[in-house]
């Protein structure tokens, strides 16, 4: 029986390690803004990494100047996310991305903010209720807070203080989903920015590249507030 037991765990292990190694590969790649290789990975990956595949493959073509493409693929990580939580309505890191995914809709098609708005607080609010602890909730949280007009309810500071507490998360974060602590120092140094705390916002910036080397936004930045 033990023998079984401790056989399960190992296989359990494997599988987190192996999802794990996927997600490492969609981040190196949105990084890098690697169009071919999220293309690749969305035809790979399934259910949760699908849909986060999809979401990075979005941004990546929004930037390249692919708007109809990136829509696309946002619908495409939408409806996966959509269909994983009707069957796994407890999974607070698909509801996350899936309130980012509706918040990045926003961004693409302002005019459909009435819809998409209350979806996105709708899914951000599951998000807290099955996983308040998980650092993607409260860096979803931040991203809202900053990218929403304070008429609506939309603060800078507000979102400074959310990536804080989503930072101290990252420090040690366990789950089977991890992607976003260097994300999470570039929205702080926004913030920062945006507050006109140039310096701390370099600092940050400098954070994310020490986790990840090969970020393009980072180093953007960085370039841009030298």
């Amino acid at each position: 029986m033990k023998k079984v037991i401790l056989f399960s765990l190992f296989i359990a292990s494997s599988s987190a390690l192996a999802e794990q190694t996927q997600i490492d590969a969609i981040e190196s790649a949105a990084m890098q803004l690697d169009k071919n290789t999220l293309v690749s990975l969305t035809n790979q990956a399934q259910t949760y990494d699908k849909a986060l595949a999809f979401y990075r493959l979005s941004i990546t073509q929004n930037l390249m100047a692919e708007p109809d493409a990136a829509i696309k693929s946002l619908n495409n990580a939408i409806a996966t996310l959509e269909a994983h939580t009707v069957q796994h309505p407890e999974d607070g890191e698909a509801w996350a991305l899936l309130s980012q995914s509706y918040g990045l809709q926003i961004g693409y098609q302002p005019m459909k903010g009435a819809y998409y708005g209350p979806k996105a607080g709708k899914a951000l609010s599951n998000a807290f209720t099955y996983a308040p602890q998980s650092p993607r909730t409260h860096l979803v949280k931040a991203v809202s807070e900053y990218n929403t007009p304070a008429i609506f309810g939309g603060s800078k500071s507000a979102a400074l203080k959310t990536l804080d507490t989503a930072l101290t998360l990252f420090a040690s974060d366990t789950s089977e989903n991890q992607w976003g602590h260097a994300e999470a120092f570039v929205w702080r140094g926004l913030a920062n920015q945006s507050m006109n705390n140039t310096e701390a916002a370099v600092e940050d910036w400098q954070q994310a590249l020490n986790i990840a080397p090969d970020y393009g936004w980072a180093n953007m930045l960085i370039s841009k507030n030298k």
